[in-house]
């Protein structure tokens, strides 16, 4: 393990208003968002399902969307509710028939009514998202608490980030922390992972580090990346304790495996400070690719220094380049971009170019 390029210690030190991993002040946790959401529920065969029906979604799975929409249409003819959740799903993701988002609307309609949860959630979040017309907030408040009423940890989930951020319904942290813990109660990894940061923020419930870290922990043993990489946030903080630079490795890595983006930025500088084997110009790198910002530029950061990597001080400006350009790089971080082509120009002795 080579020494600290004293321009690596320097990025690490001021990324702390950008990187969150070196920032425990930070809000660790950025408001929840749809985004990260599935768009609509799989359909999942259910227990006491006819074996036409079985078969329909043994046949979805297997990618045999025409055969899954043969056994499915006369079902849904008699009235089988999970068989028009599944025809609306096949035309709302347009597998083997034409996306057709008002057939989608009519047969999640029809098993909506009926009682089918995953119904009720797929009209909820189309509602939400506009459903290529316009998004009605309400009504998809109303469909998730349908849903919600029949124990469908999902639509907890979604309604408690409605109220987090005051959207179809009036804003309040406690019915948010409310529905993230009957979700988190029925084994879901987003109830989990939501109501650790309720506990970590002190949103609708009393402030504790303790039991956030029981739910990141609950949430990451389901695989949750992101919950993981909050709950090695904690580790490596006084917040509990004695900061434990070991699990927070582990679980750091866990996040990135995991495929969330900011892990690899923070698991690299644990790598470079010695906490876990490895180069951390190859997280960097799978940051970069993963398009996290801070990963790109810390990855910019060793090219120019030639710190586990060849030194290629051309990739490490057009790295520069995209991130200045990029319209969603923070500022904090587009100055960082702006400092190290200053600092790499006045290596140079003379104009900066890709040629140089």
């Amino acid at each position: 393990m080579r020494a600290l390029s004293p321009l690596i210690v320097a990025a690490a030190l001021s990324a702390a208003s950008v990187c969150p991993a070196l920032a425990q002040e930070r809000a660790m946790s950025a408001a929840p968002s749809f985004e990260r959401l599935v768009k609509a529920p799989s359909p999942k065969t259910p227990a006491t399902a006819p074996a036409p029906l079985a078969e329909a979604y043994d046949a979805l799975l297997k990618n045999q969307y025409a055969k899954a929409r043969a056994l499915a249409e006369p079902l849904a003819a008699k009235g089988d509710a999970a068989a028009h959740h599944l025809l609306g799903y096949l035309y709302e993701k347009g597998l083997g028939v034409r996306p057709d988002i008002a057939a989608a609307l009519r047969h999640y309609g029809d098993a909506a009514i009926a009682g089918n949860a995953d119904a009720q959630v797929a009209l909820g979040l189309l509602a939400f998202e506009g459903g290529g017309v316009y998004p009605d907030y309400e009504r998809a408040a109303g469909w998730f608490r349908l849903a919600a009423a029949q124990g469908d940890p999902r639509a907890d989930v979604r309604l408690g980030i409605m109220y987090a951020e005051g959207v179809g319904v009036g804003k309040s942290p406690v019915a948010a922390a409310h529905h993230f813990a009957k979700a988190a109660g029925r084994g879901d990894a987003d109830g989990a992972f939501y109501l650790g940061l309720s506990f970590l923020n002190g949103d609708g419930l009393p402030q504790s580090y303790e039991k956030a870290a029981e739910s990141f922990a609950d949430a990451a043993a389901k695989g949750h990346g992101e919950a993981a990489y909050h709950l090695a946030l904690l580790c490596e903080s006084p917040a509990l304790g004695a900061p434990d630079t070991d699990k927070a490795a582990a679980l750091m890595r866990q996040a990135a495996e995991a495929g969330f983006a900011p892990a690899f930025a923070a698991m690299g500088l644990i790598v470079h400070r010695g906490d876990a084997k490895g180069l951390a110009a190859d997280w960097f790198e799978m940051g970069a690719r993963a398009g996290d910002a801070q990963a790109a530029f810390l990855y910019a950061v060793a090219l120019s220094e030639g710190d586990g990597r060849e030194k290629d001080v051309g990739a490490a400006i057009a790295i520069l380049e995209r991130l200045l350009a990029a319209p969603e790089t923070s500022e904090p971080l587009k100055a960082q971009a702006r400092a190290l082509k200053k600092t790499i120009a006045q290596r140079t002795n003379g104009p900066l170019t890709l040629r140089n």
